[in-house]
């Protein structure tokens, strides 16, 4: 019998509903045994996770992170909260590591994320490689941002508990505490960019190939959707999961009814909406709403749009 996965996500109270979401979704279609470690970056979210009694969640206040790592919060008070989030992802993988025996593995997921099918295939990809990360891979209209964002997106980033695994995230986490900031001139984007070099540096890495996972805004336009059941697929693929980096929250509770624009700057043709959008906006208002019996009149929405955004983007809104 093969021993539950560790998998690591971390959040601010703003991002409740989209790690709700993340989790319910690995709850549905991860066949195997799995513990999802929420590191809590306020004392709000904390308490939020606590009170939901999630079955296969462990509630993680960074303050633990701070203690174990005390490089990691000397940092704090210089970094915004993005910044800090992106200091956090390395030391939080090296948490998790100090929980796994020699050899097993740990994964960190961005709590923006959805999964639509198992997973299992991405462990099988993985074999027994020491680091497991994903390109992402952008569609033709889209391939400029590779000079700012980097080659590899940090969504899915796995470390097994061996000398390469360690050593990796001893060096990310060094990088991330002299520089995690965002800056397109520099190409600099927190704590992804980085990864652009660990090709080169580590020879038990492996770059997942799997069409459906690490899908996102930037290179779903290049692939061919359709369904199969319930189950997304492109190009004759299953979807894994999808990054809904960008997307906005305009409303989490509309009448009942949550309302989104998939993600500012981009523009999605009708199957994407409905078989990747529509599903998630339904499990963040699904999301919302549990998040409002345990913090008393919680509607939690992000950074309002400009005018000249909400304009731009009127027809894009959805409402579920």
């Amino acid at each position: 019998m093969s021993r539950a996965r560790l998998f690591g996500t971390l959040f601010y109270a703003n991002y409740l509903t989209r790690a709700l979401a993340l989790y319910r979704s690995l709850e549905a279609h991860f066949a195997g045994d799995f513990t999802l470690a929420m590191v809590c970056m306020d004392d709000a979210a904390r308490r939020a996770i606590e009170q939901l009694k999630l079955q296969r969640v462990e509630a993680v206040p960074v303050s633990d992170l701070e203690q174990t790592f005390p490089a990691m919060a000397a940092v704090k008070p210089q970094r915004t909260i993005g910044e800090y989030s992106w200091t956090a992802t390395p030391f939080l993988l090296r948490w998790l590591l100090g929980r796994v025996a020699p050899g097993e593995t740990v994964v960190y997921l961005d709590a923006d994320m959805m999964f639509y099918s198992d997973p299992q295939p991405l462990f099988d990809e993985w074999g027994d490689a020491d680091i497991a990360i994903h390109e992402h891979r952008y569609a033709p209209r889209h391939r400029h941002y590779e000079r700012t964002s980097g080659r590899f997106n940090v969504g899915w980033v796995g470390v097994r508990n061996s000398d390469q695994g360690r050593k990796c995230l001893e060096r990310w986490a060094g990088q991330c505490i002299e520089l995690c900031v965002h800056d397109a001139a520099r190409g600099l984007c927190g704590d992804q960019t980085y990864l652009d070099e660990w090709p080169t540096l580590y020879d038990r890495l492996v770059i997942l190939q799997h069409k459906g996972a690490g899908l996102g805004p930037w290179n779903i336009d290049q692939y061919a959707m359709s369904e199969a059941g319930t189950t997304p697929q492109v190009d004759r693929v299953p979807v894994i999961f999808y990054h809904f980096s960008a997307l906005r929250i305009l409303h989490a509770n509309l009448f009942g009814h949550l309302a989104i624009i998939p993600a500012l700057g981009y523009r999605f043709t009708p199957i994407q909406r409905r078989l990747i959008y529509r599903p998630y906006a339904e499990r963040l208002r699904e999301a919302a709403k549990q998040v409002r019996t345990v913090v008393a009149g919680a509607a939690p929405v992000d950074r309002r749009p400009t005018l000249p955004e909400i304009r731009a983007m009127r027809r894009g809104i959805l409402v579920v």
